[in-house]
């Protein structure tokens, strides 16, 4: 054991302890923390106000944003706060909460000595595209989500039926049930940010979720914030969009982080993993090295070209050429059609005023046009997943 505790400020993430400062008015990031008893190294402070800064919680200048604001209020690491949110606005809220809620606790599978080979195979059944629980298609995380949903509906139906579900499937019950209480807490939170306007049922039913029973209660999303929870484009381009420039680009059988062009390879335990075809985007929570010094993508989920171009950083649209930049070089796509590419700007510049109006105001209703905007945002991307089945 180490002779002293680590001191909180290194405990804490950095993310986190910048938003803090931006709002408590502490002044200038660097100075503030580097006056700290136990400060963190100036190379990580700047990693993390730039992070924030791709995130969109704060302005090129350092300024506090509308998303920043929020995030800040989130007890979750920003980009899963922004997934939260996302998901919110654009009715993917169950699948967004619950990925969040899994990606900040202990993975619910299980790897028993001398049954490796069972449990990946267990593992694996639950990818997207199996039907085994739902019409989705999901991928890491996702696969998760998966394994998740059907736990979850063997224990609404058949309580007694989840001891053997779960060892059958090697999963830990424990770590399903703090998925489902980080869960409920997310919920909360996003009723008191205004994010989610409950009824008086629906917030005596997540009352009851939130208090210890015999009897296992789930958290319910209403229907008005989780209509597209089914279609995988959407919410697979939801998670990209709140993880970015967290993007991986395939080059040739490998991949490439489009942040700064490091070769990176999937976890070995990826069910992308040689998994058919390849898509040309992934999207990806965290990158780890491991003992052979590759560094390996974690949490990946596939994103398609023309969602990256709608709401991933800052677009520069060359009409002339044909060709959108996202962030200077961290990727660019080619477009034939002048008129596609025309209505790929207005969309992307009418969903970002949509999402700033949320965070700026909560619970506030789209306008009519604003309405018509998402309604075609919805036709593209039901007509884009029907296509691909």
């Amino acid at each position: 054991m180490a002779e002293q505790q680590t001191p909180e400020i290194l405990r804490l993430s950095l993310q986190d302890l910048v938003l803090r400062v931006k709002i408590c008015r502490l002044g200038n990031i660097e100075q503030t923390l580097s006056e700290a008893l136990d400060p963190p190294s100036s190379k990580n402070i700047r990693r993390a106000i730039d992070s924030l800064v791709d995130v969109k919680a704060l302005t090129a200048a350092e300024a506090l944003t509308p998303l920043g604001r929020q995030l800040a209020r989130l007890p979750l690491d920003v980009f899963l706060g922004k997934l939260v949110l996302l998901g919110s606005i654009f009715h993917c809220l169950d699948g967004a909460l619950t990925i969040a809620a899994i990606l900040s606790s202990k993975s619910p599978f299980l790897t028993p000595i001398g049954a490796r080979s069972q449990a990946d195979l267990a593992r694996l059944g639950y990818k997207r595209g199996k039907k085994v629980t739902s019409n989705l298609t999901l991928m890491l995380s996702n696969t998760v989500y998966s394994a998740y949903c059907a736990w979850r509906r063997v224990s609404s139906n058949n309580k007694a039926m989840e001891h053997q579900f779960c060892r059958k499937n090697f999963l830990s019950q424990v770590s399903l049930s703090n998925i489902e209480d980080l869960k409920a807490q997310l919920t909360t939170f996003l009723v008191d940010s205004g994010f989610l306007v409950l009824n008086d049922l629906e917030k005596k039913a997540l009352n009851r979720v939130r208090v210890p029973s015999r009897q296992r209660q789930f958290v319910e999303i209403p229907d008005k914030y989780n209509f597209n929870n089914d279609n995988d484009l959407i919410l697979n381009s939801v998670i990209a969009w709140s993880f970015y420039p967290k993007l991986l680009r395939r080059d040739g059988k490998g991949w490439r982080n489009a942040a700064n062009n490091q070769s990176v390879s999937l976890h070995p335990t990826s069910v992308n993993k040689g998994s058919g075809q390849p898509p040309r985007w992934l999207s990806f929570y965290h990158i780890m090295q491991s003992s052979n010094k590759f560094y390996n993508a974690h949490e990946t989920s596939p994103v398609e070209d023309f969602a990256i171009a709608l709401a991933c950083g800052d677009a520069e649209f060359k009409m002339y050429s044909g060709i959108i930049i996202i962030d200077g070089n961290r990727a660019r796509f080619s477009v034939e059609n002048w008129k596609i590419m025309l209505a790929l700007k207005y969309l992307r510049m009418r969903l970002r005023e949509i999402m700033s109006q949320s965070f700026r105001s909560p619970g506030r209703h789209p306008s009519p046009q604003q309405q018509v905007w998402l309604d075609i945002w919805e036709k593209i991307f039901f007509m884009e997943s029907r296509d691909k089945h």
